[in-house]
């Protein structure tokens, strides 16, 4: 028991270390009891990165002036299409590949798994 007390004591020790390196490079105070959950907070960045950039893209558009505009707003368009029309072809071919691998299955199982009757 007091091998696993000391192991379990020498890791909130290197713990302590690292945070208190991060922190000295953060200046942030740690706070133990406090844990990040790096799933949400990759979502969370991405979600505003995205916001970020949809911002960027259309204050740049809008100094725009004239045929300029028209012609940026028309590739924009273009390229979002693009890329929407991408991804439903993805989905749709993934559905296609699930329900052919379904009916090979069933085929599979009526024609080669049959139970043999005398």
């Amino acid at each position: 028991m007091s091998q696993t007390d000391n192991l379990e004591e020498r890791f909130r020790e290197l713990e302590r270390e690292v945070m208190g390196n991060k922190q000295q490079a953060s200046g942030q105070p740690h706070n133990p009891d406090k844990r990040a959950e790096p799933e949400f907070i990759a979502v969370g960045q991405s979600v505003k990165a995205a916001k970020t950039s949809l911002s960027s893209v259309v204050s740049w558009v809008n100094s725009l002036t004239g045929a300029s505009k028209i012609a940026a707003i028309v590739a924009i368009g273009l390229v979002t299409f693009t890329i929407l029309s991408f991804v439903f072809k993805l989905v749709s071919l993934a559905v296609s590949v699930g329900i052919m691998a379904l009916v090979g299955f069933i085929l599979y199982k009526v024609f080669f798994e049959s139970s043999p009757t005398k």
